[in-house]
Parts: structure tokens; sequence; C-alpha cells
């Protein structure tokens, strides 16, 4: 199995500007590899970092130092280094990201949200809104809601559009900040699945899983992350 993400010597912190300049330490000396066909998954209590770690691989945080290297078109790109035109390429092609919210333009439907990603990468709308509805429907969304913009959804049928989403395009890499928090039991388990296919299929996933009936049914391993006190 190739490695897809290799993080290396990783510092992140925080400097709270309104208090006196406070410095958060929230993971030094971070190191983790991450290959084709698995999932891992990260542990830790409240603070430890789990979702900073995720920013930071998406590249919506950037560490202090250290590497976050990502397997894009054949090549290991540094997130930490790449002009804002490599990781939106990365984005694009190569690295999906479901975060716990939902954020789209007003008024556009959910199909349309859904079908969003595959459409900026193919220039299909057919496929697209194909791949899409085949999605919303899995996550038993009903088709009287997709026209409509999931704004007005409830808070567990936007985190299914989310999911919907996140896996239109099968990203060689994927991020999930706890993509089953608002599901009932017969959502998470589609969740369940729509992961390990996309394992099978050779995706590299890292996950944050408070559920840890989910945790246990999708990962490979546990990555443990443990908080820091303040720095001066």
């Amino acid at each position: 199995m190739s490695i897809k993400i290799a993080v290396s010597n990783l510092d992140k912190t925080f400097t709270l500007h309104t208090q006196g300049g406070t410095v958060i330490n929230v993971f030094a000396n971070l190191n983790l590899e991450v290959r084709s066909g698995e999932c891992v998954a990260l542990a830790g209590a409240s603070g430890a970092g789990k979702s900073s770690l995720i920013c930071s691989l998406y590249g919506n945080y950037k560490p202090q130092s250290g590497s976050i290297e990502i397997l894009h078109d054949g090549v290991m790109i540094d997130m930490v280094t790449a002009s804002p035109r490599e990781i939106l390429d990365i984005r694009r092609h190569t690295m999906g990201y479901v975060s716990q919210f939902l954020r789209v333009v007003p008024r556009v439907s959910a199909l349309d949200v859904v079908a969003e990603p595959l459409l900026n990468l193919n220039g299909n709308v057919d496929e697209a809104r194909a791949k899409a509805a085949s999605l919303l429907e899995r996550l038993n969304i009903p088709s009287a809601l997709w026209n409509l913009p999931p704004a007005t959804f409830s808070g567990g049928e936007q985190q299914r559009v989310n999911i919907a989403r996140g896996f239109c395009v099968a990203y060689p890499i994927l991020l999930l900040d706890e993509p089953t928090a608002s599901l009932d039991a017969d959502n998470r388990q589609v969740v369940v699945s729509l992961i390990n296919e996309a394992k099978q299929a050779g995706a590299a996933v890292v996950g944050i899983f408070h559920d840890e009936e989910v945790r246990d049914l999708v990962s490979d391993r546990l990555f443990e992350m443990h908080s820091f006190k303040e720095a001066a």
C-alpha cells in the first residue's frame, strides 16, 4: 500500500492576541503516515488537537513547523509550503473533507450542492447530478427535498447532504470530522458502508469518530493525541 499522507515533526500553536499574546500549544513533533486503503481514527480527549490536525491536513491551518506531504498526481506535495493554487488543486482532485457543519451558498438546491465537486472536476452536469441523486437517495434524503436549499433542512438532513457532497468525488484521500454526529442508526450504517467502500477503492482516510461503534467498524488503527498545557 502506498503512503498517501506523511506528516513529519509537525508543530501547531495558537496565539491569543486578546489575552496578552498567550500561546496555546496544540501539538508538537507530531508524526503520522496514512496509506491507501486504510482509515486512521484520531483519538484523545477534547482539546487534544484532533480537529486542528484535520484542518492542518486540509490546509485551513498553517502549522509553525514540520511538513504535511500529500500524494497528489503522483508527487508528494507539502501542504505547509504549498501555494494557494496548489492547495486548491489538491482539494479539487485529491482530498475531500467532510466537516461537522454544512457551509453552502444560500438558495442553491441540495442536489446541486452535492453535485458541485464532481461538476467542477469533469464539467458533466448530467453525470454529476446523477451521482448526487444516488447519494442523496442512499442517505435517505426524500426526493421532494432535492430541489430545495439545504439551509431549510434539519441538522441531521444537512449533515447527510454534507456527507453526500464529500463522497460525490472518489477522492484518493478523505478527511472526516465527526461525520455521523447528527445521524440515526440507519444512516450511520450507510456512512460506515460509504467509508469502507472508499477504503476498498484505495482511499486513505483520516477521521474523528466520537461514536466508538462507528470508529470500530471503519478504522484500521487509532492515532492517540494528547493535549498540552498553555505555554507562556
